[in-house]
C-alpha cells in the first residue's frame, strides 16, 4: 500500500465519509468512486489499493459503500478508523430520515406534500413490477410447463392476499415465501 502523504486521523475519516454520504445519491455504485477520488485527492492512499480493497470488500455481507468504508478506515486507522468509517456512513442517511419523519409530521398535512407524497407512491409499485418482471422471467427458464403453472398460482394467490389485507403485508410475504419453497420442494418430479 502506498500513501502518498500522512495517515489521517479517525475523526477526519469520520467526517470525510459523513460528507459524501450526505451530499451523494444513488447507492453504493455512485459513492465508491467520489471515496476513491477523495482519498487519492488528499493522498491518503492511492487508487490501485483503494479498489483493491473495494474488490474485497464485494466479498462481504451488506451495503458495499459500507463494507468498502470499513475496510478503508481498517487500513488507514486501524480499530478506530473501522468505527469512524461506519458512523459516517451511517449517520447522514440515518439523520436524514429522522428530519423527513419530522417534516412530514409537521407539513404532511398540506396539500402539496400529499399530492407529492400520493404521486412518489404511485410510482413505487411500477418500479417494484419492472423489477418483479425482469427477474421474475428466470424463474420460468428452466421449469416445465406444470411447474410454472403452480409457481404463477403462488404469485398470483398471495398478490391477492396482500391486496385484501395489507396490515399484515409482511407475515403474509414471508408465509408466501416459505410456502413457495415447502411447495417447490413437495412438487419436485421425482427422477
Amino acid at each position: 500500500m502506498k500513501r502518498i502523504n500522512s495517515q489521517p486521523h479517525a475523526i477526519s475519516l469520520f467526517w470525510l465519509f459523513a460528507w459524501i454520504n450526505t451530499i451523494t445519491l444513488g447507492g453504493g455504485y455512485v459513492i465508491i468512486p467520489v471515496i476513491g477520488n477523495s482519498l487519492e485527492k488528499r493522498g491518503w492512499m492511492d487508487e490501485e489499493t483503494y479498489y483493491d480493497i473495494f474488490a474485497q470488500a464485494q466479498a462481504y455481507p451488506g451495503p458495499l459503500a459500507l463494507s468498502t468504508s470499513l475496510l478503508v478506515g481498517i487500513r488507514l486507522c486501524g480499530f478506530w478508523g473501522a468505527a469512524a468509517a461506519f458512523f459516517g456512513v451511517i449517520l447522514p442517511p440515518f439523520l436524514v430520515i429522522i428530519l423527513v419523519s419530522r417534516l412530514l409530521t409537521i407539513y404532511g398535512s398540506l396539500p402539496i406534500v400529499k399530492r407529492f407524497l400520493e404521486g412518489a407512491g404511485a410510482v413505487v409499485p411500477g418500479i417494484v413490477a419492472a423489477m418483479v418482471w425482469k427477474n421474475g422471467k428466470r424463474l420460468f427458464i428452466d421449469m416445465t410447463g406444470r411447474q410454472q403453472l403452480i409457481r404463477i398460482l403462488e404469485l398470483t394467490v398471495l398478490t391477492i392476499i396482500l391486496v385484501l389485507f395489507p396490515r399484515y403485508s409482511l407475515p403474509i410475504l414471508l408465509g408466501g415465501i416459505a410456502s413457495m419453497y415447502i411447495l417447490e420442494g413437495l412438487w419436485k418430479p421425482s427422477k
